[in-house]
């Protein structure tokens, strides 16, 4: 079963997602005592360092050796704390130089959950200042590659064959399609009937520039359903060249399930407070009415008493009627105001 979690399931395969998108981005993936792992070939060619010597080499010790002591102990501290990190630094280079990077730093887990290191990447720049506005394109893919517990997102060449995805998209497709979400697969593969259509009209305006949100209800092979906010996201790189597309899914199935509950308790409420300001008031303010007739009848002193009391009770009830009915017409406006 082909399920990729992290950077290291992406040396399984004959091409580097990220060498695919941009020779300007690199790609590391560290333990937990931030040795290098693996690499992709964009980090090899920017520092020289041959692949056979990636075993060798600490993130602090061999990468980073430049950086003043206390950035050192900050950064490494934040990092053993499994925390993520982004900021622009400068790697050494092939020449001997530094080369800035804006880079990001995030905790890699297993399939399991389990913790076992960090995934780095990073994106060059000819200054520091230049990195500011390519940010935004590297935590676009970060967002697509890394794993996202509440978002699923594939990222998609423009030939519509998948790049890469996280755990949480893996899992939306087996629960769907009950196919498993590989590399290299078409889009089409896993979309079927009206909107596979619908898919690929919204995919090829997102590979010419245009963001695309919707939303869809999915029904699976056992009849169960989930309603899902979708966006395709084109994803660009330095140059501001589309180099593929970014399909991120939110499951809202439990938002939308809540938002109908309180729909149907605020015609539950709306219900009552008709019921209070009619069809309870009405007999009432009959009684009232006859109550206030006997006024005018000869009645005993103990009569007049009884008749007494009954208009204090009947003239509490309806100030109660009159403040439920009140209280409810607040509480559901209260209620459409927030929604």
């Amino acid at each position: 079963m082909e399920k990729v979690i992290n950077i290291q399931q992406v040396q399984k395969t004959k091409k580097d997602p990220i060498d695919y998108l941009s020779e300007n981005v690199l790609l590391l993936s560290l333990n937990e005592n931030f040795d290098v792992l693996s690499a992709n070939e964009t980090f090899l060619k920017v520092s020289g360092i041959k692949r056979d010597n990636l075993g060798k080499l600490n993130f602090f010790q061999h990468l980073c050796d430049e950086l003043p002591e206390y950035i050192h102990d900050e950064l490494s501290y934040l990092l053993r704390q499994q925390k993520s990190w982004n900021g622009n630094f400068a790697f050494p280079n092939i020449n001997g130089k530094s080369s800035w990077f804006h880079t990001n730093i995030i905790p890699s887990r297993d399939e399991d959950g389990n913790y076992i290191g960090f995934n780095l990447l990073a994106t060059v720049g000819k200054s520091q200042q230049s990195l500011i506005t390519e940010k935004d394109t590297t935590e676009s893919w970060m967002k697509a590659i890394f794993n996202d517990a509440d978002e699923a997102n594939i990222l998609i060449a423009l030939d519509g064959s998948v790049i890469e995805f996280n755990a949480t998209a893996y899992e939306f497709m087996s629960w769907y399609t009950q196919k498993e979400l590989r590399l290299d697969e078409n889009m089409s593969h896993y979309f079927g009937g009206s909107f596979s259509k619908t898919f690929e009209a919204l995919f090829e305006k997102a590979k010419n520039g245009q963001k695309q949100k919707f939303c869809r209800t999915f029904k699976n092979l056992s009849g169960y359903e989930k309603i899902v906010n979708m966006e395709l996201k084109p994803v660009s790189n330095s140059s501001e060249v589309i180099m593929g597309v970014i399909l991120n899914s939110t499951d809202i199935t439990q938002e939308v399930n809540l938002e109908k509950r309180i729909r149907i308790s605020e015609k539950k409420l709306d219900d009552i407070a008709f019921i209070n300001a009619h069809e309870v008031r009405a007999p009432l303010a009959s009684i009232l009415g006859l109550l206030n007739l006997l006024d005018f009848e000869s009645v005993n002193d103990n009569s007049k008493l009884i008749l007494s009391h009954l208009k204090k009770s009947a003239n509490d009830l309806e100030k109660i009627i009159h403040k439920v009915s009140e209280s409810s017409y607040l509480k559901q406006s209260d209620s459409n105001r927030s929604a």
